[in-house]
């Protein structure tokens, strides 16, 4: 294995030397399927590189046994928002037991079921970015994922959420178009609990006001409590918090051609973009009208009628106008070309894939074949120039040594010990993906630790840690 911080064999060449045929096998794995696994070099030789590409960027599913099986024992990755909800209190609440009356030692046992689905897709993801043969389609899950980023750290009421969110925002779309993901997202359960649009509602108007002020003034016979309540219930209303990350993160990018005018139409525009939350609810997607500022909106110069029908149509053409935005389109070639090309993006080929997003209608594959057929992805001084990120060299280091991964939880463990852990970056950035962001000495310990115990293998079986075995044929280094 070479450690990250060995120096590229490319750097010692002369950029002006094109990759050999066999250099261009080992870059495109490395961009597109997390390194190369034994024979896999040779495979991608046979087929040839174009070939290789088009067939990963084709929908289809998995075939490799080893993940099916993998997959197999998880209970939780397909059921809906609703179904993992009822999963985990099936044996706690119901039939005449309440959760205020659980035992403490049945209290423990429901806070561990409520982590579990948590658990599965995040073993999940790691058995598919090991083990899937559908490497491209793996990668561009990291990347989405990443983009479009929500997290557990939210709180109980997302937990049962994101499953589902993984399943049918990311899976679903990674090979489609990127307004279809965005859309998705929006709706979404989760991004709406995790960026609290959920909350968001047009401020109780005067006569609402006093209306609260009568009832609590009714009900307990105080003003000061009539007064309070007012208090709480003026507090409530617009939540930009969203829309802010849906123009700064999702579409546009920071400050890119949008004010904090725009800003405050957008959350408004979002008002009533809601889900039926609750333990017993459906956790499906709501649009409440008694939320929705209703009227007009002005955004980036474009007047958006409100929906005749009441809906959230004003939403949707607002979100299907910021997809199509080039703005959108240079921000995200931009983010592309950075993840599969270099820390410092070409300009030339960010405006290419710029223009193939706007002429294609948002086409991920369009994207990502764009940059992998341009001149610049080949350039040497490209070649073995991005440092990884932690969940990227590890998945690389066991695929190189060829490992058949029976348990993730050590994979997941180093992932945590290395401050990337899946689904828990509480920031909406995301986690970044340039080298100075994951230069720390600590965690580079950690890799230089983990590659070794990768690389000092004296047999087929070895377990790495206590009660995590694999499976790992004899290599030579």
């Amino acid at each position: 294995l070479a450690l990250a911080t060995a120096l590229p064999a490319a750097q010692q060449m002369s950029p002006e030397t094109p990759l050999n045929e066999r250099e261009r096998a080992v870059h495109l794995l490395s961009r597109l399927g997390f390194g190369n696994a034994p024979g896999e070099v040779e495979r991608v030789l046979e087929m040839g590189v174009d070939a290789w590409l088009d067939a990963q960027l084709q929908p289809a599913k998995a075939s490799d046994p080893r993940l099916l099986e993998a997959l197999g024992r998880f209970e939780t990755l397909a059921m809906s928002p609703a179904g993992v909800n009822q999963w985990v209190y099936q044996d706690f609440v119901g039939n005449g037991k309440n959760e205020d009356a659980l035992s403490q030692e049945e209290q423990r046992l429901l806070r561990e079921r409520r982590r579990m689905p948590g658990q599965e897709l995040v073993h999940s993801i790691l058995f598919r970015a090991v083990l899937s043969d559908r490497r491209a389609e793996e990668v561009l899950c990291d990347f989405w994922r990443n983009h479009l980023n929500v997290s557990f750290t939210k709180g109980d009421a997302i937990e049962v959420q994101v499953n589902d969110y993984e399943r049918m925002v990311i899976q679903r779309n990674v090979l489609g178009k990127f307004g279809d993901m965005l859309k998705a997202s929006a709706r979404h359960p989760a991004m709406l609990n995790y960026l609290d649009n959920a909350l968001s509602r047009r401020p109780p108007s005067k006569q609402e006001l006093a209306e609260i002020e009568r009832n609590a003034k009714r009900s307990t016979g105080s003003r000061e409590r009539a007064a309070e309540a007012v208090e709480i219930a003026s507090q409530r209303g617009l939540n930009e918090n969203y829309a802010r990350e849906l123009l700064e993160l999702h579409t546009m990018g920071v400050d890119n051609g949008y004010d904090q005018a725009d800003v405050v139409a957008l959350a408004a525009a979002l008002t009533g973009w809601t889900y039926d939350g609750g333990r017993r609810a459906s956790q499906e997607f709501a649009f409440r009208p008694d939320m929705h500022v209703v009227g007009d909106k002005r955004l980036l110069g474009r007047r958006f009628a409100e929906d005749d029908t009441g809906g959230p149509g004003q939403g949707e053409a607002i979100l299907e106008f910021l997809a199509e935005n080039k703005n959108s389109s240079k921000f995200l070639a931009t983010k592309l070309v950075r993840y599969l090309v270099s820390d410092q993006p070409p300009q030339k080929l960010v405006d290419e894939v710029a223009k193939v997003c706007q002429q294609t209608d948002g086409s991920i594959p369009a994207m990502v074949h764009a940059i992998v057929k341009s001149d610049e992805f080949w350039k040497r001084e490209h070649f073995e120039s991005k440092f990884k990120t932690p969940y990227e060299f590890v998945v690389s280091a066991v695929r190189a040594v060829g490992a058949n991964v029976t348990e993730t939880g050590h994979l997941a463990a180093i992932l945590v010990a290395m401050n990337q852990p899946t689904y828990n970056c509480d920031d909406p950035t995301g986690w970044y993906d340039t080298a100075e962001a994951w230069l720390d000495t600590g965690v580079l310990a950690l890799r230089w630790q983990f590659a070794l115990d990768l690389a000092e293998v004296p047999r087929a079986d070895v377990e790495l840690l206590p009660g995590v075995l694999f499976e790992i044929p004899a290599i030579r280094l």
